[in-house]
Order: structure tokens, then C-alpha cells, then sequence
């Protein structure tokens, strides 16, 4: 079997600085540091996001990015397409298109897994039942998983 590929979505990487809740950073840390670790994937959404928070946080962030080299995923029309789509369909609401890119990034690129710690608009159980539905509504029959870091951690 080959190895399962992720998409990092930014909450797991935000939590990566110090001050951040324990379990979640460490998971976070655990899931970017493991060995052998999967293939990981980052879009330019995630980076922007990453340079708007603090210097301070941004830095931490980024040395970690640095040292785990994930490949960049480009976003294309057909990604901000779908992602409108879900926006459309009222899975989300408008201001929150960097979540829905997410989800359209990873469906896209057929990536296995979205790693996120975004319980509200990610990873739960309704919303990865409306994705899905909203996927196969526009001929996408792939759906990633969306699991928390500690998810991956204990697959």
C-alpha cells in the first residue's frame, strides 16, 4: 500500500508556536516531525495565512515549513470554482473561502488526507457529509478524509 498524502491546512500549523494549547501543539508537532513521515502538501492559501499572523508566530511557523519541505499544490480556476460552489450551496459562509479552498484544494489534487484542527468548518462529521455531496454534484468522486493531527497520528 502506498503511503497516504496530506494536505496541512493552516489551523495545524498555527499551532506550532509556543503559548498555543499543549495537546494540540504537541500532536501538531508529532504528525510534522514523524519518521517516516507521509508526503505533505501546503497551497498558497495556507502560506498566505501563515505570513499574516505575528512575526513572532510567523517565524516559528515557517522554520518548521522549512524542515519538513512540504510540495506546494497549485490553486487553479477549477479550485476556486469548487470552493464557490460549496460557498454557493451554504456548506459555508463566504468569509470563510480559505476553508472552503481547502476542501477544494485537497479534492482536486486527490489527496488523501486534510489535516486540519478546524472542528467548526472542517473536520465534522456534517460538513465532510455536505463536501462530499457537494463533490459528487459536480463530478468529483473523490473526497479526502479530514482528520485532527492526533486522527493521523493514531490511524
Amino acid at each position: 500500500m502506498t503511503e497516504r498524502r496530506h494536505y496541512v491546512e493552516t489551523s495545524v500549523w498555527g499551532m506550532i508556536p509556543a503559548g498555543q494549547p499543549g495537546e494540540m501543539r504537541r500532536a501538531s508537532l508529532q504528525f510534522l516531525r514523524r519518521s517516516p513521515r507521509p508526503p505533505l502538501f501546503v497551497s498558497a492559501v495556507v502560506l498566505d495565512e501563515i505570513n499574516a499572523a505575528s512575526e513572532a508566530a510567523r517565524t516559528a511557523i515557517l522554520e518548521v515549513v522549512e524542515e519538513t519541505a512540504p510540495t506546494l499544490l497549485e490553486v487553479s480556476a477549477e479550485i476556486h470554482e469548487l470552493a464557490q460552489f460549496y460557498i454557493e450551496s451554504g456548506i459555508l459562509a463566504p468569509r470563510r473561502i480559505e476553508d472552503a479552498l481547502h476542501v477544494a484544494i485537497a479534492t482536486v489534487h486527490q489527496i488523501d488526507v486534510l489535516v486540519s484542527w478546524n472542528h467548526r468548518h472542517l473536520t465534522n462529521v456534517r460538513k465532510t457529509e455536505l463536501y462530499r455531496a457537494a463533490n459528487l454534484l459536480r463530478g468529483y468522486s473523490h473526497m479526502p478524509l479530514i482528520l485532527t493531527p492526533l486522527e493521523v497520528l493514531h490511524e
